[in-house]
């Protein structure tokens, strides 16, 4: 009966597995969504890039990509945006956000009375979606929508010249034509065409190579969406935000700007999130773990996270336009990835 015994446990000792630690699993998930993204299980994702404190967790790409490929980020491309009005602000070029649109293009409002509403429209008002005019992107119906945008000859005035739906500063309705405004204002305050402005104050400190604008029918550049970025260039984006607008070591933004920029200025009806200034914000807490989330969202499935209580930055690139699986890589880094990491990060910081 002894000898049973024992040979019981020394069979279960061979077989027992001792549990993995926090590091591991987080380790084991990196590897299988790695493979997962190489094998195109998750169709139309195109890459996927994670880092916790500064620190590769993977690096994948899908079928057809590789690293240094550009894709279209469409709308995130709005984020970077904001980063431009950024640099404007810190060089002094414009003393404020509450700066009307109007004072600086003054030809392109002549058209509008001298008492028309839509003169008093705020840069602020365009970073936060809260333009007031009838252009609403989420609502096909939409007098300013911005496939209606699309097929005319001047963007610009077919924005400014949509009728007023709101309060002006009040209510958010996503406008893609307000951003594109914007670019018209960054043209003007810096004197030179935006992408020679983005890669003076931003791309090329970044280290971040071939940026490809696309350009509205008169010439200027679409700054609501449509830049051709790479997977690791979407990745330094997020890291320079999350280091509070340093890299290696100089300050390219304003920490003050990085701060305003992803705070909370604006609800959004009937959803959870909030919006910044063209930066996504949400909130919850994972594991134990209070975190924020903010982000960069383009159509297709093309992302900038970054959760500063877990140090994480990540990015990923799609093409799912215009589906509902654009939503994927969101769903992988909310379900999967930030859950692993809080474990760890709440397991290291108990053992301090």
């Amino acid at each position: 009966m002894r000898s049973a015994f024992i040979s019981l446990m020394l069979c279960l000792t061979a077989f027992w597995v001792a549990p993995l630690s926090a590091q591991e699993k987080l380790e084991t998930l990196a590897t299988v969504l790695a493979r997962e993204i190489e094998n195109g299980e998750h169709e139309g994702v195109t890459g996927g890039l994670v880092t916790v404190q500064g620190k590769l967790v993977f690096e994948a790409y899908g079928s057809g990509s590789r690293a240094g490929k550009t894709q279209d980020i469409r709308s995130a491309t709005k984020s970077i945006t904001a980063l431009l009005v950024g640099a404007l602000i810190d060089q002094g070029k414009v003393s404020s956000v509450r700066t009307k649109l109007s004072d600086i293009l003054e030809a392109e409002f002549s058209g509008l009375p001298k008492n028309d509403p839509r003169r008093d429209i705020l840069i602020e008002d365009l970073l936060t979606m809260r333009g007031g005019l009838a252009c609403n992107d989420w609502a096909p119906s939409s007098l300013g929508h911005e496939d209606k945008m699309y097929k005319t000859d001047d963007w610009f005035d077919f924005w400014v010249s949509s009728p007023q739906a709101y309060e002006i500063g009040e209510h958010f309705s996503y406008c893609t034509g307000g951003v594109v405004a914007l670019g018209r204002v960054i043209e003007r305050l810096s004197g030179k065409p935006v992408p020679d402005f983005a890669n003076e104050v931003l791309f090329q400190p970044l280290g971040i190579k071939n940026p490809k604008w696309d350009e509205t029918p008169r010439g200027h550049t679409d700054t609501g969406g449509h830049l051709r970025l790479s997977l690791r260039g979407l990745h330094k984006i997020g890291q320079l935000v999350a280091g509070d607008g340093a890299w290696e070591g100089r300050q390219l933004f304003s920490k003050r700007w990085i701060e305003t920029m992803t705070k909370v200025h604006t609800p959004i009806p009937e959803r959870r999130q909030k919006y910044g200034y063209l930066w996504w914000y949400d909130e919850g807490s994972v594991g134990g773990v209070d975190i924020t989330l903010h982000y960069a969202h383009g159509n297709g499935g093309n992302f900038i996270f970054i959760v500063p209580e877990l140090g994480v930055v990540a990015a990923f690139t799609g093409t799912n336009y215009g589906k509902p699986s654009q939503f994927t890589a969101l769903q992988i880094f909310a379900s999967r990835i930030v859950p692993a990491i809080a474990a760890e990060t709440k397991k290291t910081n108990s053992g301090r």
